[in-house]
């Protein structure tokens, strides 16, 4: 199992911040945004991350992952023209070979503190396509799916007026090699661009898709807005004080068994006190 992240976005809601770094690289609370996706991928078991972003944000990834520790773990590919999240996924083609793989929009988070053990289920459940879905009290703020007693899903409809359901779609999918065929036969939106949610529609006309929905407990949080980066810095704050370090990249390849302790210890040497000490503490847990 192969894991994608996509980072490509303009992010431009979040300019001037995204003038500076794209999106996945803001800081939540103490690190950036796309580690959170990295060590939730990690910790679900995938072997292998493909990080899509675009130019300007390449050498900060490459800077970002240069350790070690990420040598065959973490490829990076540049998204060159914005032709959609399709696009994107196409670039990670040959990475991603024959295998099944994980999707994530990098801008997403989840916290709680099994959302492994409910990612690593999908995983062994998934036949063709599984989509992850939160209830959300504004659903036509996303794309919502609606889904039968079987969670077979029976339509997925982009930011709707009227809402059939109140699950939005959270940009996290376990998917079928056969996803990669779809995309190649998908053609331009009215936008211009190759969307994803038309993969999604294949699969759901041929009753191929499966919805895993995420129980209350897990927190989706949404960081399209100035203040919601604020506010996800404080949950994941107050998440890490009573639970520990969240999203932590080299503890969970560590916990996974895929670096020894003496590389997990370099790999950590150059942060800061007061990170590296919370990294320690929470190894004990």
């Amino acid at each position: 199992m192969k894991g994608v992240i996509l980072t490509a976005g303009k992010a431009t809601r979040l300019k001037p911040i995204t003038d500076c770094y794209g999106k996945a690289l803001v800081p939540i609370y103490n690190k950036p945004m796309i580690f959170y996706g990295v060590s939730l991928l990690f910790g679900a078991g995938v072997e292998e991350i493909a990080i899509v972003c675009n130019e300007n944000d390449h050498s900060t990834f490459k800077n970002l992952f240069g350790e070690e520790i990420y040598k065959n773990r973490i490829s990076l590919f540049v998204q060159k023209d914005a032709l959609g999240t399709a696009n994107a996924i196409q670039y990670a083609k040959d990475f991603i070979g024959d295998e099944d793989f994980i999707l994530l929009f990098g801008d997403n988070i989840f916290v709680m503190k099994d959302i492994k053990k409910i990612l690593k289920k999908a995983i062994k459940d998934n036949s063709n396509l599984t989509l992850f879905a939160k209830q959300v009290p504004d659903p036509e703020r996303f794309g919502v799916i609606e889904f039968d007693e079987n969670y077979n899903v029976l339509s997925i409809e982009e930011k709707p007026e009227h809402p059939k359901t109140k699950y939005a779609s959270t940009g996290l999918y376990v998917c079928c090699n056969s996803v990669i065929k779809k995309i190649d036969s998908v053609k331009k939106s009215s936008r211009g661009e190759l969307e994803f949610t038309d993969v999604i529609q294949s699969f759901v006309k041929n009753k191929n898709a499966k919805v895993c929905l995420l129980p209350d407990e897990c927190q989706y949080l949404d960081t399209g807005t100035f203040d919601s980066l604020l506010e996800c810095s404080n949950l994941i704050k107050e998440f890490e004080a009573k639970n520990g370090l969240f999203g932590c990249v080299e503890l969970e390849l560590l916990r996974n068994g895929k670096i020894n302790k003496l590389e997990f210890e370099k790999s950590i040497s150059h942060y800061a006190k007061d990170y590296k000490t919370r990294i320690l503490e929470s190894l004990k847990n």
